[in-house]
């Protein structure tokens, strides 16, 4: 096993792997951004094919001695050093927030991706209830709790919240189809939010009334559904899974 701290929580790891489909053996998997490698050492346990790209040169050697094949590289420099549709699947965990552009990030793990490859996506759930009342009180969503410290770039920083409505967005106008979403896991701190839970689902339904268009009204069915339901009410990280549609 690496012999470094992970920086992101074990429970996020483990909701990634019980989102991403069933791949065959040799599966070619791509982790960007994969921090301290502890996804890439469940994949290769899975036997399947594993590449990690980050930033981070921290872990360069563990990884070199566990086998794991990683690259140093700059994920707001696209496009990657990888052929098109070179991945069966790729997992971006806790990654989209850090970047300065989502969609070039999207775009760039679909030209990855072969036709029907899956994306399983996470990102702090600023959606859920809990984060709706903090910004209502503070202008600060959850996990984006104060201003950035402006003496230097960091990559650390989380820079860019997304809800879940701009990430269907992103997802669908980069060339992929949304199968799930579910959560990492719910804190009991969250339960207590649920105070304002009547009043927040009438204001969103409330909010839905307003879009014109017919086809989006469709759309927006599933969206509602989504943002009632419990894991995105309560969930502390949205994870996504989304299917590449053919070409």
């Amino acid at each position: 096993m690496l012999a470094v701290q992970a920086r992101t929580k074990p429970e996020v790891h483990e909701a990634v792997l019980r989102t991403l489909p069933s791949l065959p053996e040799g599966s070619r998997v791509l982790d960007a951004p994969c921090g301290e490698g502890a996804l890439l050492l469940s994949l290769k346990e899975r036997g399947l094919a594993h590449y990690g790209i980050d930033l981070d040169t921290e872990h360069r050697q563990a990884f070199l001695d566990n086998g794991v094949n990683h690259l140093y590289w700059d994920l707001n420099k696209i496009p990657f050093p990888y052929e098109d549709g070179f991945f069966d699947a790729v997992t971006c965990v806790e990654g989209i927030e850090h970047l300065e552009n989502p969609f070039a990030l999207v775009r760039e793990l679909g030209r990855l991706l072969k036709d029907g490859g899956r994306l399983v996506l996470t990102t702090p759930n600023i959606t859920s209830l809990r984060s709706r009342v903090r910004f209502m009180g503070s202008g600060f969503y959850h996990m984006f709790n104060l201003p950035l410290n402006e003496t230097k770039r960091n990559p650390s920083h989380h820079i860019m919240p997304l809800t879940l409505a701009n990430l269907r967005y992103i997802l669908y106008h980069s060339g992929f189809h949304i199968e799930k979403v579910s959560c990492s896991y719910v804190k009991p701190i969250s339960l207590l939010y649920l105070v304002f839970w009547p009043w927040v689902a009438l204001y969103t339904l409330l909010a839905f009334r307003r879009e014109k268009d017919a086809p989006q009204r469709r759309r927006n069915w599933q969206i509602l559904g989504w943002l009632l339901s419990w894991p995105v009410v309560l969930g502390e990280h949205l994870v996504i899974r989304a299917v590449k549609r053919e070409s």
